[in-house]
């Protein structure tokens, strides 16, 4: 698991310093990580949540029990910007999906729904088996000529079932029949798979959990950056507000 963290933030680095807009920003990152030498070992913090404090003097990150303590510089790579108070914090609460550093349609396993001459809205984390899922799907199919969102596989609700829906879903040579059996529910796709497909993009979307902090699903990024943990009652009142 460590060595997947490890190559899951490489691959995250290495895709946003190819971004020409910031490039010079993230290639210093990249640049002051790699003067480290090469990484001995990875271990998670017993950390539920941390704060920033400005101070009269600096700024420091505590926990929230006061166990740790964190001083010196706090970068935030998907904004390009060093954190030194409080309003620097607040301007990180929305992160557009394209400052994240990859191209969800190029190395997850997605889906589009909607019109693609309309640029993309959002994207959508779902499990294939929920039935919210189908609910939130059926409504963008239902709206797809105004609406264009990109549909990640993630099947971390129905267990062994659920990946292999993904898998199939995925993996099935008629992608746009594919793509209504994710919608409705249904495996007319599922007969005829792609020669050496396999479950990498789908494994790689679950290593995101913790990078977009998914705790419910359907999991929404409108592309601004706005997030919905689970389909909105009222998406269109959601998806339009400010």
């Amino acid at each position: 698991m460590k060595r997947a963290l490890s190559l899951l933030l490489i691959m995250l680095l290495h895709n946003a310093q190819a971004q020409s807009d910031n490039e010079s920003y993230k290639q210093s990152i990249r640049n002051n990580l790699e003067a480290k030498g090469i990484v001995k070992g990875m271990q998670e913090l017993p950390i539920s949540k941390l704060y920033f404090v400005e101070a009269q003097q600096g700024s420091y990150i505590i926990s929230a029990d006061g166990r740790f303590i964190f001083e010196g510089t706090i970068k935030d790579v998907w904004h390009r910007r060093t954190i030194r108070t409080i309003e620097d914090v607040n301007k990180t609460v929305r992160t557009p999906v394209s400052n994240i550093g990859f191209v969800p349609e190029k190395q997850l396993a997605t889906f589009q729904i909607g019109n693609s001459e309309i640029p993309r809205q959002g994207v959508a984390f779902v499990d294939p088996i929920s039935d919210i899922t189908l609910e939130f799907l059926q409504h963008l199919y239902a709206t797809r000529d105004t609406v264009n969102w990109t549909i990640v596989l993630l099947p971390m609700i129905g267990g062994n079932p659920s990946v292999d829906r993904a898998l199939r879903l995925h993996c099935a040579s008629d992608r746009d029949q594919a793509k209504l059996d994710l919608v409705f529910g249904t495996e007319q796709s599922f007969s005829d798979m792609k020669e050496g497909c396999n479950d990498e993009n789908i494994i790689k979307a679950m290593l995101l959990t913790d990078l977009f902090r998914i705790e419910n699903l359907p999991h929404l990024i409108r592309e601004d950056g706005l997030v919905s943990a689970g389909y909105p009652r009222n998406f269109e009142e959601w998806f339009s507000q400010e």
